[in-house]
């Protein structure tokens, strides 16, 4: 089963699942959503890819976040998604959701490099401040007060922020991150 046919079986399990839920037909589901009932049922049964947009419309209709509609069910609970969400017709052309998070009330995105031995010392922020950081190039070394973690390119990592930390570069090449700050 290729990655594309794992997606869409994920999200019409999960259509199906929270429509049931709702206790609505896929007439209604379709009416509310602004989709036609033959896209819920071929959605349903893993025969569509749809756009990003209607499938948002569709989850806000059964009253769910996009990642809960696209993702595993065992991955409901965790920030680090990492699931494809769409795939064009060809296989360089696609969408994955890497991360979701929920926030009260502000959301930072900063691109961030350090050279090779650089390092950053953060300052602890507010409780309840989060930090979603994605590895676009090289290895970051996080440290924290009694650990390091490790992410490497492509990988993602979400922590409380609201302790002591730093971010240096142990690496042989320029690190490079998107660094996310939530609250």
């Amino acid at each position: 089963m290729s990655q594309a046919d794992t997606v869409l079986q994920y999200v019409g399990k999960n259509i199906r699942f929270f429509r049931d839920q709702s206790q609505l037909s896929q007439q209604e589901l379709a009416d509310r959503a602004g989709v036609s009932r033959r896209t819920i049922a071929a959605l349903e049964t893993g025969q569509v890819n749809i756009s990003l947009a209607k499938l948002d419309a569709i989850a806000a209709v059964l009253a769910v976040d996009f990642k809960r509609i696209v993702s595993a069910p065992e991955l409901s609970e965790s920030a680090i998604v990492d699931t494809l969400a769409w795939q064009g017709k060809d296989q360089d052309s696609h969408a994955t959701l890497l991360a979701a998070v929920p926030t009260h009330t502000q959301t930072e995105l900063w691109r961030w490099s350090l050279a090779v031995g650089e390092e950053y010392c953060a300052e602890a922020d507010s409780k309840g401040w989060q930090e979603l950081i994605y590895v676009l190039e090289g290895e970051l070394s996080l440290e924290f007060e009694n650990e390091t973690r490790v992410i490497c390119a492509g990988q993602s990592i979400l922590f409380k922020s609201d302790v002591l930390y730093r971010y240096v570069n142990r690496g042989t090449c320029v690190l490079k991150f998107i660094r996310n700050v939530l609250y």
